[in-house]
């Protein structure tokens, strides 16, 4: 096992961290240390290590500095993936077997290696290694090897497989947005789609186990509470601004800014005189001193509109709002993002909680009685101050839905027929995440693979670029 020193040393060179880098976090661990550096002009290209306690690299994320240089070729950059290996894994390449390379982000270039048994890949094991096109590495995850593998006495045949699947097809309408980055088919436009709701599990490759998809999946929706129609509230005698009902105002002062990816831009507000100081280099002291007192907003790139809002400022004092007036704030503010708000969205209020500080409801976008996937959105308000303190917007505004005709063309019949056609079943290991022991365990089993949806105009099979 290596001193502190010694570790953080041995950091720095793998990080190869610049002199104009801050330490942000030291956080040393039984098993592995962390550490994040951060450039203070560009917090954004913040710098981490992961090492285990006896200096062996389990994680790097850096930035590419040296964008200026001539491109490499693919040899040179595959070269350089090979010597970094070398020194910081030895043996690793002899160890797994290369996946197919492709692009990681902001252009790098990929290699991800797999641990294999009887010619199938096991998830989550090996490695992967992110390099510029300068041959910089930028990014680096060790994920290991399995400590054991179940295999069943017998393994049936694939035509069974299939039959059992084909017989637990089933579907569900909805609106869903087919970004081009998720599928083959995208447009980054929503759709009405049939979504393949069962089977989505694997079972295990002897057929020998009994297959509790459905029942669960009907539990779950019998077990929630109801979402109800919503009235538009009558006007107030003062009118209040979003800013107003989140309780940002003149008093606050923008600490930071961040780009959230996506179109989006994160904003922390802090009141006057409220910085927390760092009480050591732990994550979770640097949780708290970005935390405490803030309030944060995320606001969309191009429109500013707000898209969120997470308030971890703390009041003192007793309640002095019931639950019902604060469902009351949540709904004038839901009106106040949606004026519309009537026309699409059904509200699910929050148990009642005595001991809570927040009441709180969900809401859920449909257009035509049909659910938009990812449609549900949070509101919630502070019994001691009716401020809201959180917002999370659904997806998309239900507004981009009206041109679509909520009616399909395809019957659920006809979707399902559309599933057994291009449903197939193949073996695969899975991670067996309720293993007893804390290992790496993995079984033989049969997977269902299917489309993603069945675009419910159209007829066509939405499949997915992620696997």
């Amino acid at each position: 096992m290596m001193k502190k020193e010694e570790l953080k040393q041995l950091a720095l060179r793998i990080g190869n961290v610049p002199a104009r880098y801050e330490s942000n976090v030291e956080e040393y661990q039984e098993d592995e240390v962390l550490f994040w550096w951060e450039d203070k002009n560009d917090p954004e290209a913040g710098i981490m290590v992961e090492l285990d306690r006896d200096g062996k690299l389990k994680y790097l994320s850096r930035p590419a500095f040296q964008t200026d240089l001539p491109a490499l070729s693919e040899s040179d950059i595959e070269e350089r993936m090979r010597a970094f290996l070398e020194t910081h894994r030895p043996g690793a390449l002899a160890e797994f077997e290369p996946e197919k390379n492709g692009p990681a982000n902001d252009g790098d270039v990929r290699y991800s290696y797999v641990q294999m048994a009887d010619g199938l890949p096991l998830p989550l094991t090996g490695f992967y290694v992110d390099l510029s096109l300068t041959g910089e590495v930028t990014g680096f995850s060790y994920h290991g090897k399995a400590d054991n593998l179940l295999r069943p006495e017998t393994i049936a045949d694939k035509r069974e497989a299939l039959a059992h699947f084909v017989k637990h097809i089933e579907a569900e309408l909805l609106f869903t947005v087919l970004h081009q980055s998720v599928y083959v088919q995208g447009d980054d436009k929503p759709h009405l789609v049939y979504e393949i709701v069962s089977p989505t599990r694997p079972i295990s490759a002897d057929l020998k186990e009994e297959n509790v998809e459905l029942d669960e999946y009907e539990e779950l929706e019998d077990d929630t509470r109801p979402y109800v129609p919503i009235s538009r509230p009558a006007p107030e005698a003062e009118k209040m601004s979003i800013n107003d009902m989140i309780g940002l105002h003149d008093g606050f002062y923008k600490e930071r800014e961040s780009d959230l990816g996506e179109g989006c831009i994160g904003v922390a507000w802090r009141p006057e005189k409220t910085k927390s100081v760092r009480e050591d280099k732990s994550f979770e002291s640097l949780f708290k001193e970005r935390n405490e007192h803030v309030l944060k907003t995320m606001h969309d790139k191009e429109s500013g509109r707000l898209a969120g809002v997470m308030s971890f400022i703390h009041s003192e004092g007793e309640p002095e709002f019931s639950e019902e007036e604060c469902h009351h704030r949540a709904i004038r503010f839901l009106f106040a993002m949606f004026p519309e708000a009537d026309q699409y969205f059904r509200v699910q209020y929050d148990e009642p909680d005595d001991e809570g500080e927040n009441a709180g409801l969900t809401y859920k976008a449909c257009s035509g009685g049909v659910d938009l996937r990812f449609g549900e959105g949070r509101i919630c308000v502070s019994k001691k101050t009716d401020l809201v303190t959180v917002y999370m917007p659904p997806e998309i505004d239900p507004k981009e839905l009206q041109e679509i005709d909520p009616v399909p063309s395809l019957t659920l019949e006809e979707a399902k027929d559309a599933i057994r056609r291009a449903i197939k079943a193949e073996l695969a290991w899975d991670r067996c995440y309720d293993d007893d022991s804390c290992g790496k365990v993995y079984r033989l089993v049969y997977k269902p693979v299917f489309p993603r949806f069945i675009e419910a105009h159209t007829g066509e099979a939405i499949t997915s670029l992620i696997g």
